[in-house]
């Protein structure tokens, strides 16, 4: 008798086990500021913007809105974990830098291989806004920005990019740069 009903205890104690409502993130907070920053863009920043991208850089959650993929620096320049819909818009997640927190589920639903290039529709106009909130822990969230973000990405010396060496063979000829 002692087994049944320790058997239902726990029966009873695992349905009652709390269901995350997002299959993405390791935190509902954490999605929740996530589509509440895609709210806030569309009223207050950019109403055009059905384009979203999620950045976490230390203890900084960061959410750009783009019109086109892959168009301004840090957009193409970081590697995509993948992608989700939501009724409005498209999200892309990038790969964290150095992160304080694990954001991302290890195991999620996201798509991969679904970002696109735009270059050839580019106009730009494009420019780095959207919000951005630190992480204080994975339920606790505090705005730092919102609106204009160009002042938080500036060109920093050791990611600058080193230009390859001239090729060897140029055109089927030896490369010779002396003349």
């Amino acid at each position: 008798m002692r087994k049944i009903v320790f058997l239902v205890f726990l029966t009873l104690l695992y349905s009652c086990k709390k269901e995350v409502k997002n299959p993405y993130f390791t935190s509902d907070e954490i999605y929740d500021k996530v589509l509440e920053s895609t709210d806030i863009i569309h009223k207050e920043i950019s109403k055009t913007d059905r384009l979203f991208y999620v950045l976490n850089r230390y203890d900084t959650l960061i959410i750009m809105s783009v019109k086109y993929e892959n168009v301004i620096k840090p957009t193409f320049m970081i590697k995509k974990e993948g992608t989700f819909y939501t009724k409005c818009c498209k999200i892309i997640i990038t790969e964290p830098y150095r992160p304080v927190f694990q954001i991302i589920k290890r195991t999620n639903k996201l798509k991969q291989n679904d970002v696109a290039t735009y270059l050839d529709m580019y106009d730009g106009n494009e420019y780095q806004k959207g919000v951005m909130y630190k992480i204080k822990d994975l339920n606790h969230l505090e705005l730092i920005a919102k609106g204009d973000l160009r002042k938080y990405f500036y060109p920093i010396k050791e990611y600058e990019l080193i230009p390859p060496p001239p090729p060897k063979e140029y055109l089927g000829k030896p490369y010779n740069n002396k003349r």
